[in-house]
């Protein structure tokens, strides 16, 4: 019995992947290049908020983007440039969201800005 609870519990495991639902992201390695793009494979438009961790490229391949797919259509995320002479590594994550549940800022949301002004005399001498 502790045998087919063990084998229910390695297939379930599989079976949860870290690929988002409804999202599939793809590599495509080129020269000097390596581009990512995700696929949305569902029949519904999908908000993806995609960020990528390296080391080894150019300084634009760790801005975060906010995207959003529409139904069964393919779109680039990020393009990494890698510098030269120096070891790379990269990892993504991504996180889908539905449009009714969108992370975007509406008109009517308000946004309050504080702003302080520091005396440079107050600040002790150095």
């Amino acid at each position: 019995m502790l045998k087919y609870i063990l084998l229910f519990a390695v297939l379930l495991s599989g079976f949860t992947t870290q690929e988002p639902q409804g999202i599939k992201i793809n590599v495509v390695t080129g020269h000097k290049k390596i581009t990512y793009t995700a696929e949305n494979i569902t029949d519904e438009p999908l908000d993806l908020f995609f960020k990528v961790d390296s080391e080894g490229f150019r300084r634009r391949a760790d801005r975060p983007v906010i995207v959003k797919i529409p139904a069964r259509s393919k779109k680039n995320l990020v393009t990494l440039i890698p510098l030269k002479d120096a070891d790379t590594t990269h990892t993504y994550i991504a996180i889908v969201t539905k449009p009714e549940n969108n992370i975007a800022i509406r008109k009517t949301d308000t946004l309050d800005r504080e702003i302080r002004r520091v005396d440079p005399d107050s600040i002790g001498g150095r």
